[in-house]
């Protein structure tokens, strides 16, 4: 069988941007993601967003919420995708696969019961890497074909033959920019291929500088003739061969009075580290990714770190958090004719600060009568109280709240039980 196109092929390129670069430096997708600061990125959004939680939650009247934790999508997203992968791996990589190659592809495993009490409509997800697509074609009925090729690592007993999928056998996340028919997203190393060239020119030339001991070549001064061509670059050979690398340091014998002037040009000077530096800055702005998560801490200050850790979370996790949640709801929530089911992450571990902060916002919330004390207490991971008055919005120092109504009730019984005592002891004077 004829193995179908590689879309991602280089040879495929030349009209969607890929290729060479102005750098000279050829864009794929293994030489991009070799780059420091993208395996950064690739660490910081997948680790984060796999540990938030996520549930399908019902609308209801005025606003209300109620969370569903034991809806078979909750589950799906939230405990077990598949039998192989825990939520936190399913999410960490689909969320990189959406972000980098900027389409997630998951085929929807047929309908079981492993998800909840009854049956659902799909019994789980299970991730097919961006890599392996082949092809996409829209056929005679209308609807959308994917065929995927087999994975390039061989496991025992898998078929090798490509797959092909219908649209409602596969869940497809797209991220923009799409291409021109809409169908894929534009994969990163696509749409920012010099960008990405320069910081692998600028790291390429400090590893080959390294590789060399931390040297410079120099001028070899010859005060004779060599008979050819080939004398001439059989002395350079044999000089480079001794002075390079490993040999950098070692002695070295200058015969025919020939003289050797080092140049010397160091990494300050070559403003090696501040291009450096600026090339992994542009890297890390494709994805408003604040670089003081990667340690660069240069313009980073105790006074604006936690303000860069909420736009991170703004900017750079929920863009990512949404498109996963509105493809859910339009392919997964399969029991959703009213529209009235909805999927959510929630965000408040991220964004809360430290813990004196975390209290003074708590105690506006409370004598706004908008917290309860059992709603600060789930946000904490703490157990709730099993009063009545732990899901009470009452504000508890104003003098209509329960806890000053039941106070004041007490004192004003001591105060009427002592004054009706006075009474009867003066009647019975």
């Amino acid at each position: 069988m004829t193995k179908p196109r590689d879309q991602w092929d280089q040879q495929y390129w030349g009209a969607l941007g890929g290729g060479m670069s102005l750098a000279g430096v050829n864009v794929t997708d293994h030489n991009v993601s070799q780059l420091g600061a993208v395996q950064s990125v690739r660490y910081g959004l997948s680790s984060a967003l796999s540990t938030l939680p996520v549930s399908v939650y019902r609308k209801g009247a005025k606003g209300a919420r109620t969370p569903l934790p034991n809806h078979p999508v909750t589950r799906m997203l939230g405990a077990r995708p598949n039998a192989v992968n825990a939520p936190g791996e399913f999410i960490g990589e689909l969320a990189w696969h959406l972000s980098y190659y900027r389409n997630g592809f998951a085929r929807i495993l047929p309908p079981s019961d492993q998800l909840g009490p009854e049956p659902y409509g799909l019994g789980g997800l299970e991730l097919i890497h961006p890599r392996r697509l082949a092809l996409v074609e829209r056929r005679y009925d209308g609807r959308l074909y994917y065929t995927f090729n087999p994975p390039a690592t061989i496991v025992q007993n898998s078929s090798l033959a490509p797959e092909t999928y219908r649209e409602d056998e596969l869940w497809h996340l797209r991220g923009n920019p799409l291409r021109e028919d809409g169908l894929l997203g534009e994969p990163i190393f696509e749409t920012a291929k010099n960008v990405f060239a320069r910081a692998i020119a600028v790291h390429d030339y400090g590893d080959l500088w390294f590789a060399n001991y931390g040297g410079t070549g120099g001028i070899i001064k010859h005060p004779g003739t060599f008979k050819d061509k080939e004398d001439k670059q059989e002395f350079l050979n044999t000089w480079r061969a001794s002075g390079t690398g490993r040999n950098r340091h070692r002695d070295r014998l200058l015969t025919h009075g020939a003289e050797y002037t080092p140049l010397k040009v160091t990494n300050a000077e070559a403003q090696l580290l501040e291009t450096e530096d600026a090339a992994d800055t542009a890297v890390f702005g494709l994805w408003s990714y604040p670089p003081h998560r990667a340690g660069r801490l240069k313009r980073s200050t105790n006074n604006n770190i936690e303000q860069q850790g909420s736009e991170f979370v703004v900017y750079c996790l929920a863009p990512l958090a949404v498109a996963i949640e509105q493809a859910a709801e339009r392919d997964l929530l399969l029991d959703n004719q009213n529209g009235d089911l909805f999927v959510e992450y929630n965000f408040f571990g991220l964004l809360r600060g430290d813990l004196l902060n975390r209290y003074r916002a708590y105690l506006i919330g409370r004598q706004g009568e908008w917290l309860s004390a059992n709603d600060i207490l789930r946000w904490e991971n703490m157990s709730p109280r099993t009063d009545l008055a732990g899901d009470d919005y009452k504000n508890p120092l104003t003098k209509d709240s329960g806890a000053a109504v039941d106070e004041g009730a007490g004192e004003s019984g001591s105060d009427k039980q002592g004054s009706s005592g006075k009474e009867q002891k003066n009647d019975e004077d």
